[in-house]
């Protein structure tokens, strides 16, 4: 609830470009009334538990009506950084084109200081992601607000400068009721159908789009904002119902997730971004669009990446997390009715590679039981697990690829290795 201002050293014209929808103080009044409300509220559960869920998971089905109200302020703030990132890049591109000294040294100062006030906003903005990400976690009602289409008008007056692709961001397909409940998660189908193509995302959704695109094109200068955008989204998809993921279809259309699994990401951003995905692959729709079947396929960047493990200051037991995660989002993908992913045989690299990918992951874990026979391991059940899902997988992939001999020629010695032992 800090009071403190949060306008951008800059002209009136341009202050009015992005102007937030909701005042500062009228999100801290929001926001105050949101606490009070959640003092009052005891957050009662819609359903009890089940035996398979984990502790707490049935708190984020929790109607806590006073969260949605510091949606506005948490909007508020991180509409500010979009804003300052927004200005910041304009300037550079606008003061390339002046040779003048004494301009270029005008604009250099503006630039400089816009920038330096941009840094001192990404506190701000990972507190607020923070916040957030807790509400998203125990209030079913944020999770609704956030993904529904039915945007009200007074939070979608000041959002009218949104570009066109910004407002084409729903999928051309509706959707039907065929797709199973999902099994992982207790996440049910919703009944109601799929969103229109006319309606409007919600504006704290979309700012925090812009804020994960920022930070995964800006590298490791926001790698803190990075993680914490993941996390919200990869919370937000966990808690959504079935039809509301389809909300999601803009990112997977977008380059910012390739860029979240490029070799300069770190890998607890990879790791946050493979889960994502995983999560969004149970929809029929969505799924279809992890291979582009071009150099932009996710699938291929997420097998570049395990084959290269290109962040050599993470733990073994982080790349561990992150090769589990894969087989979990390849053996969702198998399930799928979409004949263009995962397929064996069609035109994309990344059906090539996904063979080679689970022989070296396999290998790689094979050799660390192997090594650790005679010692102790402190995640060896997780990576006997691991073994037992990545084998099974690999057998249902031979299965339908007739070139499944082939494939493997460039590990061969890794799969004559690992197989036997394993």
């Amino acid at each position: 609830l800090d009071r403190k201002s949060t306008q951008l050293p800059s002209s009136r014209a341009t202050q009015e470009e992005i102007a937030p929808p909701v005042s500062l103080q009228e999100a801290q009044k929001l926001a105050i009334t949101g606490l009070n409300l959640i003092a009052m509220d005891e957050g009662l559960s819609e359903g009890s538990p089940t035996e398979s869920q984990r502790e707490f998971l049935h708190l984020t089905r929790c109607k806590i009506q006073g969260a949605v109200h510091l949606l506005p302020l948490v909007e508020h703030h991180v509409g500010a950084y979009c804003q300052a990132v927004q200005l910041a890049d304009k300037s550079v591109n606008s003061s390339c084109g002046n040779h003048s000294a004494v301009s270029s040294r005008t604009n250099t100062n503006m630039v400089s200081s816009k920038e330096d006030f941009r840094l001192s906003l990404e506190e701000t903005t990972v507190i607020s992601l923070g916040i957030l990400y807790y509400l998203v976690f125990y209030s079913w009602d944020v999770v609704h607000t956030l993904l529904s289409t039915e945007v009200e008008k007074s939070s979608a007056a000041g959002d009218d400068q949104v570009s066109k692709m910004d407002k084409n961001v729903l999928c051309d397909n509706q959707c039907d009721n065929k797709e199973d409940p999902r099994t992982q998660g207790g996440l049910p189908v919703a009944p109601q159908d799929a969103p229109n193509n006319d309606r409007a995302q919600h504006p704290l959704f979309k700012k925090l789009l812009k804020v994960l695109a920022f930070s995964a094109a800006r590298g490791s200068q926001t790698d803190s904002i990075l993680n914490q955008s993941l996390k919200v989204l990869v919370k937000l998809a966990e808690n959504s119902k079935m039809d509301l993921l389809i909300n999601f279809q803009h990112l997977l259309s977008s380059q910012t997730l390739l860029h979240c699994l490029c070799p300069e990401t770190p890998l607890p951003a990879a790791l946050l971004t493979v889960r994502l995905l995983s999560i969004l692959a149970q929809h029929h729709t969505l799924v279809a669009q992890l291979c582009s079947h071009s150099d932009t396929c996710l699938l291929l960047a997420l097998y570049m990446y395990i084959t290269s493990r290109p962040d050599k200051s993470a733990s073994e037991m982080l790349w561990l997390q992150l090769e589990q995660e894969t087989v979990r989002l390849l053996t969702r993908c198998m399930r799928c009715s979409s004949p263009a992913v995962l397929l064996p045989g069609t035109d994309c690299q990344c059906n090539l590679e996904v063979v080679k990918a689970l022989i070296i992951m396999l290998h790689r874990q094979w050799m660390k039981i192997r090594r650790s026979e005679n010692s102790l391991c402190a995640y060896k059940e997780q990576i006997i697990q691991f073994l037992r899902d990545a084998v099974l997988l690999l057998h249902n992939l031979s299965q339908k690829d007739k070139l499944f001999q082939e494939h493997c020629l460039e590990v061969l010695h890794q799969y004559d290795q690992a197989m036997p032992g394993i």
